[in-house]
């Protein structure tokens, strides 16, 4: 692959480009890791110690809700709770008292799971999708690997503390983006309240979501009116924990606090600091396009063409992110690569090359490029261009080998001939 020559065009139209005035305000996070991310397409905005490996406490449980839905399509399936679905878990811990042998829909555990962040919830999904706990974590962590959670590894699927049960800011993010394409658990993240309906066992149950950002039903003081879930997490090795999601104005972002404390004022840390954050991503951050659909971003030469020598060639989709108030569009640089020459015919949209989209010194994204439009081939200038291949082509050099042998052979013959008819003619004389 060759740097093509890029267009005058590129500039005047990226010049064009929105931009946002003003210097970024700087922000330093009160936790052990923290990270800010476009909830859209996972693009990083801020992070600390993103990538430290940190204990996640109930935060797992996103990645059993995943797993969930993941490999149950059916919902309103009825579980039973089995005796061994509660083995291992601590008095202590975080429950709506499910007891064993209670029967309960897989809706109904997932927002036990992710409203009250029941700890039983977590196990007994668990023995429904993989048949024991112990296999549902391989799965959980098989499904890590493929979602590429280079510092995660799980133990059980509700966040009790393990030293050997960790994850990063980071990984919990990318988690958190996969959660939110399905419908169904972006609702039930969202959920201030829940009513779980009577079963064999027990009476209606009703409670609290544990993210005050959406809720001030159990601690005033944290409401965010932006946030729109997801899930808490806390024990006392991982500390207070937040994946938070909130949206403003078309843009969606998601935060995740680790290891917060307390501050001085007694307030909760993941709480504060995940507002914090999130509110300074909105205010310092607006969504740019770096390269339209429409714009051209080189041309190529095309051999054998009609009526001319070269096709444009451009995006088939326009790319933005978001982007600090001091983003400046003159510094975008288009980084476009393709074959040197291509061959006539070409059809609009053909794919003819590639294109980083770089802004100071960071490349975003890499997209492909395609023909803006068709260019016909010319017969003529295709046998001009191509005798020399047809002349060194195989075929060419098989049918020159055997005309050239004919020709001797010929030769051969007719001075042979021409001999014996000479000796006849001396026999006669």
């Amino acid at each position: 692959m060759k740097k093509l020559r890029v267009l005058s065009m590129i500039l005047a139209a990226v010049v064009m480009l929105t931009s946002v005035a003003g210097a970024i305000d700087a922000i330093d996070v009160n936790s052990k890791a923290s990270i800010l991310i476009d909830a859209t397409d996972g693009h990083m905005i801020y992070g600390e110690n993103a990538d430290t490996k940190q204990y996640p406490a109930s935060l797992t449980k996103l990645m059993t809700a995943l797993i969930v839905v993941e490999n149950i399509s059916d919902l309103s399936e009825v579980v039973t709770a089995k005796e061994s679905a509660f083995t291992g878990l601590s008095a202590a811990g975080s429950t709506v008292g499910v007891k064993p042998g209670e029967k309960m829909t897989v809706d109904n555990l997932l927002i036990c799971l992710l409203v009250a962040s029941a700890n039983e919830a977590a196990n007994i999904l668990a023995e429904r999708v993989s048949g024991s706990v112990t296999s549902f974590v391989e799965l959980m962590n098989s499904r890590a690997e493929e979602l590429g959670l280079q510092g995660t590894h799980f133990v059980n699927p509700s966040g009790l503390h393990d030293e050997n049960h960790y994850t990063t800011a980071a990984d919990v993010a990318k988690i958190a983006v996969e959660v939110r394409k399905h419908a169904r658990l972006r609702e039930i993240c969202a959920m201030k309240d829940a009513t779980i309906p009577a079963t064999n066992l027990e009476e209606e149950r009703y409670f609290f979501t544990t993210n005050s950002l959406i809720s001030r039903y159990k601690e005033l003081g944290y409401v965010y009116s932006r946030a729109n879930g997801l899930k808490t997490g806390s024990t006392t090795p991982a500390g207070l924990c937040l994946a938070a999601s909130a949206e403003y104005n078309g843009t969606e972002l998601i935060s995740v606090v680790l290891g917060a404390a307390r501050d001085a004022e007694g307030k909760k840390g993941h709480f504060v600091e995940s507002k914090r954050l999130l509110a300074w991503g909105f205010e310092n951050f607006k969504r740019a396009t770096l390269l339209s659909s429409s714009q051209p971003v080189c041309e190529v030469k095309v051999e054998s063409a009609k009526d001319r020598d070269y096709v444009v060639a451009h995006s088939p989709e326009s790319y933005s992110v978001l982007m600090p108030k001091d983003f400046d569009p003159e510094k975008i640089e288009l980084i476009p690569s393709a074959e040197t020459t291509l061959e006539a015919p070409i059809a609009k949209g053909d794919e003819i090359g590639s294109v980083v989209v770089r802004y100071e010194d960071r490349d975003y994204i890499t997209l492909p490029l395609v023909a803006a439009d068709d260019v016909e081939r010319s017969l003529f200038a295709y046998i001009i261009n191509h005798v020399g291949d047809i002349i060194r082509s195989p075929i060419t050099m098989a049918v020159v080998a055997v005309i050239i042998i004919g020709v001797i052979i010929y030769i051969i013959y007719v001075i042979r001939y021409n001999k014996r008819k000479r000796r006849r003619r001396r026999r006669y004389y």
